[in-house]
């Protein structure tokens, strides 16, 4: 890179600390705005109750390339266990099957995101504008300017670029009047920690139900001693308010239903976030000199915990790209081609996925059940298949930014 740019990233949540961190190694001067205050005294949530983020191997190897990899607690998933209910015929994948210690990992939220936040403080090239709310978007040629009010103050920021990073319902994104495409999936998604009886033994589960798909990822703490695992359980959007009025029993016993006894009892589970399920795509990803990342730019189902990875993958291949155009402009296109394909398959296999396993006329059903049964059955077999479908799991189907 020739000159030093200025750079503004609105959001600071994995993706925009991520992508912040980058640039301001690179020698930029990176301005961060968030409306949270990062450093507060709060205390971290207990085991069962914390958020959880599952991450690909690819993205183990972007962060440790990066130097970013966290050292907090992590769980390494070494085996994934996929069935669809009231069907006969799995799939398992190893870690081994494609050569590597871990398919992926599962870590804390809160413990990753303060990780990234305390790396900020060794950063000169980082200004930090907490409790902030943007305001207005102009942009000229070449520069963007941001109106924001910080800590009740209003003041002007301006950059050669503005990258989004502000989650699904981006200010930034209805500022620069970008539509969206959206897919109403008539879901709803329970995200809670459970315990069970039996360990997890670093094993993960996705189950394919009438309702929906469920997955179990393990987690690892010095609490839980291999008994929790991170769920996301999927039901039909017009069960949202049952589910919002089930006890905690009551609900515990609906999901040991729906997964069996594999793992013994679930016998605990922590604070429950219920929220409607929807693919969010943005019509476009670049408006002049402001880039989208992240769920600004597409919001995918959880089915395949592959919205986050995707993302990282983004903001790793954009810092790259800007580190090699002095044409800031040349950068965002070069982006936009390099990244075009591996967007539109991860959204694609994504939106297949949720929509394949969720109740139909009988007329659609039967056949996708006499075809989804049997793809399991050859999947289990065809080891190339398998190791195809592992590859894009874990993200290697895309090289390494280089």
């Amino acid at each position: 890179m020739t000159d030093t740019r200025d750079i503004i990233v609105v959001g600071a949540g994995l993706i925009g600390a991520i992508q912040a961190l980058l640039l301001a190694r690179a020698g930029n001067r990176v301005t961060v705005v968030e409306r949270r205050s990062l450093f507060s005294n709060a205390s971290a949530p207990d085991y069962l109750s914390g958020r959880t983020v599952a991450l690909s191997h690819r993205t183990w190897q972007l962060l440790c390339g990066g130097n970013l990899w966290p050292s907090i607690d992590h769980c390494a998933i070494e085996t994934i266990h996929v069935t669809e209910q009231g069907k006969f015929g799995s799939v398992t994948m190893n870690a081994r099957d494609v050569s590597v210690d871990a398919l992926g990992f599962v870590l804390s939220n809160v413990d990753f995101e303060r990780y990234l936040h305390s790396l900020f403080k060794a950063e000169p090239g980082i200004e930090l504008l907490e409790e902030s709310r943007i305001q207005s978007i102009n942009q000229s040629a070449d520069k963007v300017s941001l109106g924001v009010v910080h800590k009740k103050r209003e003041q002007e920021v301006v950059a050669d670029l503005l990258i989004a990073a502000d989650g699904t319902g981006s200010a930034v994104r209805g500022m620069l009047d970008i539509q969206v495409d959206e897919r109403d999936y008539r879901q709803c998604a329970v995200i809670a920690n459970v315990a069970t009886t039996k360990p997890h033994r670093n094993k993960a589960y996705e189950r394919f139900t009438s309702s929906g798909p469920l997955a179990l990822l393990p987690l690892a703490t010095s609490q839980n001693n291999g008994h929790v695992f991170s769920m996301i359980f999927t039901a039909a959007g017009e069960d949202i308010e049952k589910l919002q009025g089930m006890t905690d029993l009551e609900f515990l016993a609906a999901l040991q239903s729906k997964f069996g006894g594999k793992l013994g009892r679930f016998e605990k589970i922590g604070k429950k976030i219920i929220a409607p399920l929807k693919l969010t795509v943005s019509a476009r990803q670049v408006e002049s000199r402001c880039v989208l990342i992240g769920n600004a730019s597409r919001t995918l189902h959880p089915v395949a915990g592959q919205g986050l990875n995707l993302a990282v993958r983004d903001v790793f291949e954009l810092a790259a790209r800007l580190e090699r155009n002095s044409d800031v402009d040349l950068a965002l296109k070069d982006f936009c081609e390099n990244r075009r394909r591996d967007q539109a398959l991860v959204t694609r296999q994504t939106d297949l996925l949720a929509r394949a396993f969720t109740r139909k006329p009988w007329l659609l059903r039967m056949p996708l059940s006499v075809a989804s049964s049997s793809s399991f059955l050859l999947l289990e077999f065809l080891n190339p298949l398998k190791r195809k479908f592992a590859q894009v799991s874990m993200g290697h189907h895309q090289p390494l930014p280089r």
